[in-house]
């Protein structure tokens, strides 16, 4: 039944075996109770295995947008970077030299 709510797809695959990082989450009452429904017909083995297959299938079924997602976050983290290191250095060179800039 787990392969056919799944899409006949690998454990593996939808991050069932290969789980690292701890995430921990709150949802509603509604929610928690479909997840123990899916745990009670033994379709999962626990919560946390639910939610980490439905999640990965959503992320899977829109990849592209996922990933573009992703690289656009990296770019706005690395002009934030950029953009504290200047303010610091601004900062510092502020502490130097005479404020003629204003």
């Amino acid at each position: 039944m787990r392969e056919e709510l799944l899409g006949r797809a690998s454990e593996e695959r939808f991050g069932l075996k290969k789980r690292e990082i701890s995430v921990m989450t709150r949802m509603s009452s509604e929610i928690v109770g479909i997840l123990d429904a899916l745990v009670e017909l033994e379709i999962f083995k626990s919560r946390s295995e639910a939610v980490a297959a439905l999640i990965e299938r959503v992320i899977q079924s829109r990849k592209r947008l996922f990933q573009e997602i992703r690289t656009q976050a990296l770019d706005i983290q690395k002009k934030r970077d950029a953009a504290r290191r200047l303010a610091i250095q601004t900062i510092q060179n502020m502490r130097e030299e005479p404020y003629d800039d204003l």
